[in-house]
């Protein structure tokens, strides 16, 4: 009786340690290769940079009253997404390493949740500066009817709470595909009908409503600047026309910085042939992703006179007194 109950204890011990070992072999082990660090470097660089940017962005707009217009609404709440890139940058090239967190999995889960959250408030805002365009060109006299700051503020809060759930459903299993002996990486997190369907169609056609409206403020905007510059004449058409000139800039670069990491992604559902290629390429597609975050603060400093005399003054206090128009 004795022997049988030290046989079963032995069993039961060996059954443990089988099962522990298992575990440890079905965690995934981060490969350390020589692009890493550099791919590191680049992104924790910009990060830097989009944090930095960003905030210098929302204290501008906080501290001086006239940056407070409707198209700036849209981008303080750009530059909370690209705040919010640029923070989780140091979590998500963590991944990278053989750390214990690579196989956990909400973990693994708030790595993506973070880029799903701020990449589809970003579209959906530059859709809402779109539209704001469109109606400040084209239809100028009704642009104070139309563009109020409460169906702003409105549309931009229901864009955040609506991105919110969205990308909060892997976190209650609604699309979540997570195995700890695969790499914490999109294709093997989420499934394709959530990642195609419910994430990329979104983006996509937020994207192509985005571009149509643009091209057609653009076109509107040129002609409009070519009239005013004949007649000499220095009117709200003209600050009107800088405001989409700068705004087309940004959706340029957020083209740039999003479109690529959308299609490598696409792809790897789409072709499981070459998953290696894909994964390997996209850890250098992303640093593209990221530069977009650090890239718009350069840009309104850049192209947009009021930012630019607001930067100013705060980095020279001694210019207190500028008489604004």
């Amino acid at each position: 009786m004795l022997g049988l109950v030290i046989m079963n204890n032995s069993s039961f011990k060996e059954i443990r340690l089988n099962a522990e070992n298992e575990t440890t072999i079905r965690c995934f082990q981060a490969t350390f290769d020589i692009t890493i660090p550099i791919i590191v470097f680049i992104d924790l660089t910009l990060a830097l940079f989009a944090v930095l940017g960003n905030t210098l962005v929302l204290v501008a707009v906080y501290r001086f009253p006239w940056l407070r217009t409707i198209t700036n609404m849209f981008v303080v709440s750009l530059a909370v997404a690209d705040l919010l890139v640029g923070l989780n940058v140091p979590f998500y090239v963590l991944f990278y390493f053989d750390l214990p967190l690579v196989c956990s999995k909400y973990s693994c889960l708030l790595r993506y949740w973070f880029v799903i959250y701020a990449s589809g408030c970003s579209m959906l805002c530059l859709m809402g500066v779109a539209v704001d365009r469109y109606v400040a060109i084209l239809h100028p006299l009704s642009y104070h009817r139309i563009m109020r700051y409460r169906c702003v503020s409105g549309y931009i809060a229901v864009v955040w709470v609506y991105m919110g759930v969205i990308s909060s459903l892997p976190l209650v299993g609604i699309g979540e595909t997570f195995d700890s002996a695969k790499e914490c990486d999109l294709y093997y997190l989420h499934s394709s009908t959530y990642a195609l369907i419910v994430v990329a169609f979104h983006v996509l056609l937020t994207l192509i409503i985005t571009t149509v409206l643009h091209c057609i403020v653009f076109c509107e905007a040129w002609k409009q600047s070519r009239a005013v510059a004949a007649l000499k004449v220095n009117s709200r058409v003209r600050q009107e026309a800088r405001m989409t000139w700068t705004m087309v800039l940004v959706l340029g670069v957020c083209l740039l910085g999003f479109l690529p990491y959308l299609i490598v992604i696409s792809l790897r559902y789409l072709d499981e042939t070459y998953q290696e290629l894909f994964g390997f390429l996209k850890r250098f597609i992303v640093c593209l992703y990221f530069g977009k975050s650090a890239v718009n603060p350069v840009i309104y400093g850049w192209k947009n006179r009021d930012f630019r005399i607001a930067f100013k003054k705060m980095f020279h206090v001694e210019e207190t007194a500028v008489n604004f128009p």
